[in-house]
């Protein structure tokens, strides 16, 4: 992959819930940009980074994860620079955010990745399957729709993980006392959890036992 200094657009369009999406290739990774926020930066983007180097202990029994909001895929790719191959199911609802994701993904050709085009709440209220890893990534611009901070949802997310699995919630504070119901909620559902801030971002870490 060649590697530019400054951001060079290489794909633009619009899906069916971003009337603007552009991939950019910046410094040999990939940034997919709306018209107010970044979903992805390649194995730089934060909030997976942030994740996984939290979790370094755990990467060995990581074997089957779940990205809701999958951007370019960059929860796989932060995963595969730590040398973590897991099986990976990503669900998203703009199916060309998804359909890029799957394009620019080469792990995609060993089958190690599933991609379900859906609302995640739609998905976690039918969702049977048990993961390591459910990695929430789930956002309208820069906002955290109501739903995925709802006890019901977190619940859900919960019921589908492996004994001994982690959730990873990244949420982007806009308001304050929003932000202590969050925090409220998450520490009811996950009783073992910690928070990491990335500046105006926090990842909400729980596990179950």
């Amino acid at each position: 992959m060649l590697s530019f200094i400054y951001p060079v657009p290489i794909r633009r369009g619009h899906g069916d819930y971003n009337n603007f999406l552009e991939v950019l290739l910046y410094c040999n990774q990939l940034q997919l940009a709306t018209n107010d926020a970044l979903y992805s930066d390649g194995d730089r983007y934060r909030p997976a980074s942030a994740t996984i180097n939290n979790l370094k202990s755990f990467l060995p029994a990581i074997h089957k994860v779940l990205v809701l909001g999958t951007g370019l895929g960059s929860m796989i790719r932060v995963l595969r620079s730590k040398g973590c191959d897991p099986q990976c199911t990503l669900v998203e609802i703009d199916k060309v955010v998804l359909s890029w994701a799957m394009e620019f993904l080469e792990e995609s050709k060993a089958g190690k990745v599933t991609p379900v085009c859906s609302d995640a709440k739609v998905f976690m209220a039918q969702n049977k399957a048990k993961f390591d890893l459910v990695f929430i990534d789930v956002f309208n611009g820069r906002v955290v729709p109501e739903f995925v901070y709802s006890e019901l949802f977190l619940e859900q997310c919960r019921a589908g993980l492996e004994p001994g699995g982690y959730v990873a919630f990244n949420y982007m504070i806009n308001d304050n006392e929003e932000w202590e119901i969050v925090k409220t909620t998450f520490t009811g559902i996950f009783p073992s959890n910690q928070i990491l801030n990335i500046g105006i971002n926090r990842i909400l870490i729980g596990r179950i036992s």
